[in-house]
């Protein structure tokens, strides 16, 4: 069910791979077979990175600007010609021009494919297409290297098998009713700033471009001059590339269980013992135990690639991802231009076996590297780390992933959408009257038809709520989620409405609204509380704990990097002065609400509400009196923080003496009184914030001070002295 709506395309891609598979194995063996130099065959096959590179640093613009299905035929067809002409006319400039428009084509047509993907894909299908994607891509591939047994190198017809098989790759693409999606633009990210975010991603990234490529570009000749032909090179590359599949899965489990760099590190170390191994395996004619060797060492530098994506994702935020995925695309290309040519310099210099020690000096020289992070900087926790997804350098950054940002549609295209959209922009008001009954009848269907009809221009968004929500009222709180998702510009116009003319459950509205607009949200709330602190200050509070619930509960499934940049403790306290100014009666619980939501956020929140409180009584009364009421009040406020949420209340309590020095007799008291300083707790306190011991000692100062002032103030008698408070404390 989740490819079905695919099939054609995939059966595309399928046949583009296959052809492009061919080609991979065919050019270097008859670049062999005709006597062409090493090194300028490593220097031709690498040129396939060079258009690669290019493909993936242009592909999206050329989307942009020419469409899906017109970019895909002259991929298939521009490839082809390049295969036939690489039969035709085998010189290496010309191969070499011909390999870069290949690359160039592959990763246009990979681009191109995933986009079409991820446009279709859902939120919870997204991943399972990927996946099915990079099985389609890795098997044809794996296909292909068996082709080369259906004629001989030396013929052409290798060449035109893959030229047609090229070619036929555009047909069920053309007849597909698949039409193009809209190609946004998207954020780029600097090499220079991912480095700097992420070295081990990004020098992991490279070396797999170095590795993986430089293996399977340079493996055919190596295996041809020992005496590895036919069906038995075929056998073995196939072999290879299984290993770039199937060693995902273990691979995957490890890097999600545990330390991500400790499985980089044996990945590494296994790389550099098969590579050691696989030419004693052949020299002994051990040909089952080497293409065991040869799956392992390709599967683990493939492996890489992932990996280093997962290292690089800790590091960004959720909405970088894309961005960093199509860095990280553009290293790995890097990577794979030197690493096939840099191989065939050393397989010229020093004999074809040196190619794996050109493995081993590469695999060591990332070793230390990877041990050199490991020593400069601490590991998440695993539970924290990044998931790993199986993935493949395709060309493409691809939204797929399930870790990228995904981009919610505004509303779902439909029969009814369609005839709705056509009467609003005729006739806005029988739109919303046909919309009214549409919801009557399906109301499932009335948010995506409220979505549709929000983005007309004459349309009011405030009516269109009311009629829809009075035919299906259980779906009052969708529809509002849907309408800001499809027109936020006319959020602050909904929630004016809702709050002023749909008393019943705006709170629940309203906070849904919020947090549908993560930017904005703020606005939304003190928009609100505008409209409602006079009359419904019950439902002010309601409408706060629950907004700061439902941000409490997002903090906890985002990643610790988004969590981090969420700046939570500022959201939290800019909430309550916002809504303070609105309605300053209400501080206090105000304060309390936010605190109790967040509890982290305290003392920024008790910091702030402190101020007020002392501002407000400053203007209100005499001195005499300010001190008083303050003092009352912050008694309140720390009684209630004492027994709602504890295990911040020697933070808050601090907080309190810091900006009212005199009340700190009135904390040590409450705190003494409380569970909170009860010997086992406080000691496991202090243990987990060793800044509680500067909190004992602020406190004592402040107290000592008082006590102080009362020793040198004359106009206090000595039984005034002995009965204060102070002199208790």
């Amino acid at each position: 069910m989740t490819i079905k709506p695919f099939v054609l395309m995939l059966f595309s891609c399928f046949l583009l791979m296959l052809g492009y598979g061919l080609s991979n194995i065919l050019l270097p063996v008859r670049m062999q077979n005709d006597g062409v130099n090493l090194s300028e065959i490593g220097l031709v096959l690498s040129m396939l990175s060079v258009g690669f590179l290019l493909g993936a640093i242009y592909s999206r613009k050329l989307l942009q600007r020419v469409g899906h299905i017109r970019i895909f035929a002259m991929c298939g067809s521009l490839t082809s010609v390049a295969i036939l002409i690489s039969g035709l006319f085998p010189d290496p400039i010309i191969l070499g021009l011909m390999r870069i428009i290949t690359g160039f084509c592959i990763a246009c047509a990979n681009a191109t494919i995933d986009s079409w993907l991820s446009d279709s894909a859902t939120e919870k299908n997204r991943g399972r297409i990927l996946s099915i994607n990079q099985m389609v891509i890795m098997t044809a591939l794996f296909s292909g290297q068996f082709l080369l047994n259906l004629a001989p190198i030396t013929d052409t017809t290798l060449f035109i098998i893959s030229g047609v098989l090229l070619s036929l790759s555009i047909t069920p693409i053309v007849i597909s009713k698949q039409k193009g999606p809209q190609i946004e633009e998207s954020q780029s990210m600097s090499l220079l700033t991912i480095l700097k975010l992420s070295p081990l991603g990004v020098v992991s990234c490279f070396y797999c471009g170095l590795l993986y490529a430089g293996l399977l570009n340079m493996l055919p000749i190596y295996a041809n001059d020992y005496g590895i032909t036919d069906l038995n090179l075929s056998i073995f590359m196939g072999a290879a590339i299984s290993g770039a599949i199937f060693l995902q899965f273990p691979i995957a489990y490890l890097s999600d269980n545990f330390d991500r760099r400790k499985i980089m590190l044996g990945m590494v170390i296994t790389i550099i013992a098969f590579s050691l191994s696989i030419p004693m395996l052949i020299s002994f004619d051990l040909f089952t135990l080497s293409l065991l060797a040869i799956a392992i060492v390709t599967g683990m530098s493939a492996c890489l690639y992932p990996m280093s994506m997962s290292e690089t994702f800790e590091k960004v935020l959720k909405e970088q991802i894309l961005a960093a995925m199509s860095s990280l695309l553009l290293i790995y290309a890097l990577g794979s231009i030197v690493g096939p040519y840099v191989a065939s310099i050393v397989m010229n210099i020093f004999g074809s076996s040196a190619l794996f020690i050109f493995m081993v000096i590469t695999a060591i020289t990332l070793l230390a590297f990877i041990i050199l992070r490991m020593q400069q900087r601490t590991a998440l926790p695993s539970e924290a780390q990044e998931d790993f997804i199986m993935q493949t350098p395709s060309g493409a950054a691809s939204s797929l992933d399930p870790r990228t940002e995904y981009a919610h549609p505004s509303f779902e295209n439909n029969p009814e959408v369609e005839v709705a959209i056509d009467l609003a922009i005729k006739n806005p008001s029988a739109a919303v009257n046909m919309a009214k009954a549409l919801a009557l009848k399906n109301p499932d269907n009335a948010s995506n038809i409220a979505a549709a009809l929000s983005t007309i221009e004459h349309i009011d968004i405030a009516k269109l709520y009311s009629a829809i929500t009075t035919a299906a009222p259980e779906m009052a709180k969708p529809i509002a989620e849907a309408l800001i998702n499809a027109s936020p510009e006319q959020a602050g116009e909904l929630v004016d409405w809702i709050t002023t003319e749909y008393p019943e459950q705006y709170t629940n509205i309203i906070v849904a609204i919020a947090h549908a607009m993560p930017d904005n949200g703020l606005d939304m709330i003190e928009l609100a509380a505008e409209n409602m602190h006079e009359e419904h200050s019950d439902e002010l509070l309601e409408m706060t704990e629950q907004y700061m619930t439902n941000l409490s509960n997002s903090l906890e499934e985002m990643r610790p990097v988004d969590r981090t940049a969420a700046d939570s403790e500022n959201t939290a306290s800019e909430l309550y002065n916002r809504l303070t100014d609105v309605s300053p009666e209400h501080s206090a619980e105000l304060a309390l609400t936010v605190s109790e939501g967040l509890p982290e956020s305290s003392n920024m929140v008790t910091e702030s509400y402190i101020q007020n409180l002392v501002d407000h009584e400053n203007e209100q009364g005499t001195p005499a009196d300010a001190i008083e009421n303050i003092g009352n009040a912050v008694n309140d406020y720390m009684s209630q923080i004492v027994e709602s949420i504890p295990e911040y209340a020697v933070d808050v309590a601090s907080t309190i003496v810091d900006s009212v020095p005199e009340s700190a007799s009135e904390m040590v008291e409450l705190l003494q009184n409380s569970d909170v300083l009860e010997e086992e707790h406080l000691a496991m306190s202090i243990n987990d914030k060793p800044e509680h011991n500067e909190l004992e000692e602020q406190l004592l100062e402040a107290v000592q001070t008082q006590i102080d002032d009362i020793e040198v103030d004359d106009h206090i008698t000595e039984e005034d002295k002995q009965t204060s408070p102070e002199k208790d404390a």
